[in-house]
C-alpha cells in the first residue's frame, strides 16, 4: 500500500531592533521603547524615523495590541510621543487610526502616510529606515529597495568634485547621490557578514534576472566581499568579468549519506542541467522528516534503501536546487512521477504534480525537499523484488526537464 502527502516547507534595546526578526518579541514592545526613550533613540532626529519604521512594522504584525501599547506608553512626552505617535500613523492600520482619532492633536496623523518600500532610495536617511523595515520582518523587499541604490554609481566622483564646484542644487544633489551609493554598498556588504539572512536575500536577488546592469555588477561585488568563501570575481576576460560562484549548484545537488559522511556519487539519481539540479533518494529512515527539518547549515544524513522487508515504510524523497524566478521572483517546479511492480505494471502514477510553487527563500542553491512525498509498504499482495520509481523533474521557468530513477528490493525476511 502506498500513501501520498504533500510536505510544506515549512538583551539591549539596540540588540533587540536589529535582530527582532530572528526571533519575533512583541510582548517587550513597551519594555524595549521605554528602554529606547531612555536611551535617548526616541528624541534623536538621526534616528528616530528609522525607529517609528521599525516600530510601525511591528504594530502592522500585532493590530491588537496598538491599543495597549500606546496607552502603557502614554507617559512619553515631547518628541518621543511624537517618535511613537507616527509609528503608529506609518502602520496604517485601523486600530492606530482610532488611537490617533483620541488625540487633542489627532489632525496632524490624518494625513495619508507613503510606504517606504515605494520610496526611491536617493538618500541614507531612506537607506536606514528601508533597513529598519527589514530588522522588523525579516523581509526581501526592503533589501531589494536598497539594491537599486547600487544604480547611483554613475554619480561617481561627485563628492570629490563638490569641492570645486559652483555649490550649485545639481552639484549638491549628484554628491549626495554618490553618497548614499557608497552606503548602499557598504551598509549591503556589513549586514550581509553579520546575518545570514541578509546573505541569503542578497544572492536571491543576484540571481533572479531582474536586475539592471549597474546592480548587477555591484551586486557582485559584494557578495565576492562578504563571502568569499563562496564567490569570486576571476580577472577579465576580453573586457569582461565573469561571476564565478563556488561550490557549483551541481555540488550543492547531492548530499552526504551515512555515519562515515561519504559523499554521494552522481547517477540516475542524481542529476543536473543547465544549473537546475535534482535528486531522488528511497530511504527507510523513519526520523526523515526530524532529519531534514534542521537548520540550514546541518546536512542531513540519510539511509538510502537496499532490501526492504514486507510491512517496512519505505520513504521517496524528491528533492531540487537552483530553479530560475520569473519576472516576480517565484519558482514553478512541476513532477510526474511513477512506482513500478518488480513484473513491470504501474503500481502507482502521478502526473503533473506541483512540486514547488512560489517565493523561493534563502540561497537559490540550497537543497530544497519537494512535494510530494511517496511512502509505501509492501503487504502480501505486492510481488517480492525490484520495485522502481522515476520522476520526471522539470523546471518550468527554464524549460528544462530531468528524469531521476532510483529502486529498492522488496523482499520476506
Amino acid at each position: 500500500m502506498f500513501i501520498l502527502f504533500a510536505v510544506a516547507q515549512t538583551v539591549s534595546a539596540a540588540d533587540w531592533v536589529s535582530h527582532y526578526y530572528e526571533h519575533p518579541t512583541p510582548e517587550r514592545f513597551v519594555a524595549e521603547v521605554q528602554k529606547l526613550s531612555e536611551a535617548g533613540t526616541l528624541s534623536d532626529p538621526n534616528k528616530s524615523m528609522m525607529i517609528a519604521v521599525f516600530l510601525s512594522r511591528i504594530m502592522a504584525a500585532h493590530p491588537a495590541q496598538i491599543d495597549g501599547w500606546l496607552s502603557q506608553l502614554g507617559n512619553l512626552k515631547g518628541n518621543d510621543r511624537q517618535t511613537i505617535l507616527f509609528a503608529a500613523q506609518l502602520s496604517n492600520t485601523k486600530e492606530a487610526r482610532t488611537y490617533l482619532d483620541r488625540q487633542p492633536n489627532a489632525e496632524r496623523y490624518r494625513n495619508k502616510t507613503i510606504d517606504i518600500r515605494t520610496v526611491e532610495p536617493n538618500h541614507p536617511q531612506i537607506l536606514d529606515m528601508l533597513w529598519a523595515d527589514f530588522f522588523a520582518t525579516g523581509e526581501a523587499a526592503p533589501i531589494r529597495r536598497i539594491v537599486m541604490a547600487l544604480n547611483y554609481d554613475k554619480y561617481s566622483g561627485a563628492i570629490e568634485r563638490y569641492a570645486k564646484s559652483k555649490k550649485t542644487e545639481k552639484d549638491r544633489n549628484d554628491a549626495l547621490l554618490e553618497a548614499v551609493f557608497k552606503t548602499a554598498t557598504w551598509s549591503l556588504g556589513s549586514n550581509a557578514k553579520q546575518h545570514r539572512r541578509v546573505g541569503e536575500i542578497l544572492e536571491q536577488i543576484f540571481f533572479s534576472d531582474k536586475l539592471e546592469q549597474s546592480e548587477k555588477l555591484w551586486l557582485l561585488f559584494v557578495l565576492a566581499k562578504a563571502m568569499p568563501e563562496k564567490y569570486e570575481i576571476p580577472p577579465p576576460k576580453d573586457g569582461k568579468i565573469i561571476f564565478k560562484s563556488k561550490p557549483t549548484a551541481e555540488a550543492k545537488a547531492g548530499w552526504r549519506e551515512g555515519s562515515d559522511g561519504k559523499p554521494v556519487e552522481k547517477d540516475e539519481s542524481l542529476q543536473s542541467k543547465d544549473g537546475f539540479g535534482g535528486s531522488l533518494l528511497a530511504t527507510t529512515d523513519e526520523d526523515w522528516q526530524e532529519k531534514w527539518n534542521t537548520p540550514p547549515e546541518t546536512k542531513p544524513s540519510f539511509h538510502k534503501a537496499g532490501i526492504v522487508p514486507y510491512g517496512k515504510d519505505v520513504h521517496i524523497l524528491i528533492f531540487f536546487v537552483n530553479p530560475k524566478l520569473d519576472q516576480q521572483g517565484k519558482a514553478n517546479v512541476r513532477c510526474d512521477l511513477k512506482l513500478l511492480k518488480p513484473t513491470g505494471e504501474i503500481a502507482l502514477e502521478q502526473k503533473d504534480e506541483n512540486c514547488f510553487a512560489g517565493t523561493l527563500p534563502g540561497n537559490p542553491y540550497a537543497l530544497r525537499l519537494a512535494a510530494p512525498v511517496l511512502s509505501f509498504s509492501g503487504d502480501s499482495t505486492d510481488p517480492p523484488g525490484t520495485w522502481v520509481i522515476e520522476v520526471e523533474l522539470r523546471d518550468i521557468i527554464r524549460n528544462v526537464e530531468i528524469p531521476l530513477r532510483t529502486s529498492f528490493e522488496l523482499k520476506q525476511l
